[in-house]
């Protein structure tokens, strides 16, 4: 049988890993259970470990085409229905902000959303239904693309050191550097949206 290890390591090192980076990111849009991220911060630590700063270089790229194919995805989904994609509803918090933004600030609704949990889906597909123009759709999902690529991307650079290459404890820390950054993302949102609520006169 195969050790997890190093079938792991095969993959990480393989150059099948580029595309199907870029195919989890493109599928974490509208499937935010994909694990895009743990395996973005693993590959980046793995490479950083080996010292191969053009992998590292190619890993970011992938996950930037990635993330522009699946807005493209999402925005098309979002221009096509009337219904956001399903378990995001209308009046819900992220997507209720980035409709009052989108058309102001496309940018700032996009970047400030990506890191949320649910904040690709909910502000992609919104800027698909408020039908914002494609000029201001395509810089706005790029900035954004950029963004999240780099500290996702930064994130794993940082592990690196720490798992010194091994592909499985590599793997293992993108798991929990994804929920913590999921979970860090998500206490943000619940205390901004509790003082809006104490600022908000009787």
């Amino acid at each position: 049988m195969t050790d997890p290890t190093t079938l792991i390591g095969y993959v990480l090192d393989s150059p099948w890993l580029f595309p199907l980076l870029a195919l989890a990111v493109i599928c974490d849009g509208p499937m935010p259970l994909v694990p895009s991220e743990p395996v973005l911060f693993s590959a980046t630590a793995s490479a950083l470990a080996d010292g191969d700063r053009w992998r590292i270089l190619a890993i970011f790229g992938a996950a930037v085409v990635g993330s522009l194919l699946g807005d493209a995805l999402l925005y098309g989904a979002g221009r096509s229905s009337n219904r956001v994609i399903s378990g995001v509803r209308r009046d819900a918090g992220v997507g209720a902000w980035v409709r009052r933004h989108l058309h102001r600030r496309p940018i700032v609704a996009l970047v400030a959303t990506r890191l949320l949990p649910g904040g690709r889906l909910a502000s992609v597909t919104a800027a698909g239904r408020v039908r914002l123009p494609l000029r201001a759709f395509v810089p706005a999902t790029l900035a954004s693309s950029l963004v999240w690529s780099s500290w996702m991307t930064g994130i794993g650079v940082l592990v690196g050191p720490f798992t010194q290459g091994d592909p499985l404890l590599s793997l293992l820390a993108g798991f929990v550097l994804a929920l913590l950054v999921g979970a860090t993302a998500g206490a943000a949102r619940r205390v901004l949206r509790f003082r809006r609520r104490i600022a908000v006169p009787a």
